[in-house]
């Protein structure tokens, strides 16, 4: 009889250490390993904070969360609050003509409404929207807002606006969170009606169990002749405040682009993945 209960607890406690074994097992890494300590690619970076005082915490390279970049396509979260509210745009289905121009991207051939030309991130449609606003205007709002290094010095090149295309507007992955925390707290001082709209313009379908609200951007530098590429915006759980996003990703041997950045940020929070790295405020 001892005999069988010192088998049976012997069994008892090689089960429980098989158990925890279990429970102890390191989770697979979420990316790809590369030179970066948290496993994020080389070139990539990302930072999240969510309102108030909680911290920001970077994923990637922290020299890069502090590096300037031009905005290329995500200053158009900014451009649509500031077309709304200085009545240039009325609401998500405002038109401003079509020239019969042909681009390169099917979509932006048409007289597109506010809502399709930010989903479809047309330039020609923001080029147009930026030129008939006030530089005066652009320039105070920048500086409220603190967009990087607010400046708006080269307006327009050949006739076309372009101060945040590749050109004289830089922005940091970590004043991207700050501008977008300003915009959706309700201390950017645009019209909350307006807001919700953006809002509704950037709602970007679910991952895990998040609801993502983003801005793809996609813009050449020159001095390595790569695209690189942005994704900003937030995300939304089921319950709890928001958590604001911006990553910024290059590569030296090839193109990075917004989609791509977008997709990487997708796999993350379907993932259920948040850095549980420093944080640096």
């Amino acid at each position: 009889m001892s005999m069988m209960r010192n088998i049976l607890l012997k069994s008892f406690i090689l089960f429980c250490l098989a158990v925890s074994a279990i429970g102890c097992r390191q989770p697979e890494p979420l990316m790809p390993k590369s030179s970066a300590a948290d496993g994020t690619p080389a070139g990539f970076v990302a930072v999240f904070g969510k309102t108030g005082a909680d911290p920001i915490v970077v994923c990637g390279n922290r020299t890069l969360a502090e590096h300037r970049f031009p905005p290329c396509s995500t200053f158009k979260i900014v451009s649509t609050l500031m077309g709304l509210d200085s009545g240039v745009l009325t609401g998500p289905e405002s038109r401003l003509g079509y020239d019969g121009t042909r681009y390169e991207f099917a979509a932006w051939n048409g007289d597109l409404t506010l809502r399709e030309a930010f989903r479809t991130s047309c330039v020609p449609y923001y080029k147009k929207l930026t030129g008939k606003l006030d530089r005066r205007t652009v320039q105070k709002t920048l500086d409220r807002l603190n967009y990087g290094n607010c400046d708006i010095s080269v307006w327009n090149s050949n006739g076309h606006n372009v101060f945040w295309i590749e050109s004289s507007l830089l922005i940091s992955p970590l004043e991207q969170l700050g501008v977008l925390e300003r915009i959706f707290s309700g201390r950017s001082g645009f019209a909350p009606g307006h807001v919700e709209l953006l809002r509704e313009c950037m709602r970007d379908g679910c991952a895990g169990d998040w609801t993502l609200y983003g801005k793809t951007g996609s813009g050449r530098n020159h001095n390595t002749n790569r695209l690189e590429g942005w994704f900003v915006g937030f995300a939304e759980p089921a319950d709890g405040k928001p958590v604001f996003f911006a990553a910024h990703g290059a590569a030296p041997d090839r193109d990075v682009n917004g989609p791509e950045m977008r997709q990487w940020l997708r796999e993350q929070f379907s993932r259920g993945f948040l850095p549980p790295v420093e944080p640096v405020r």
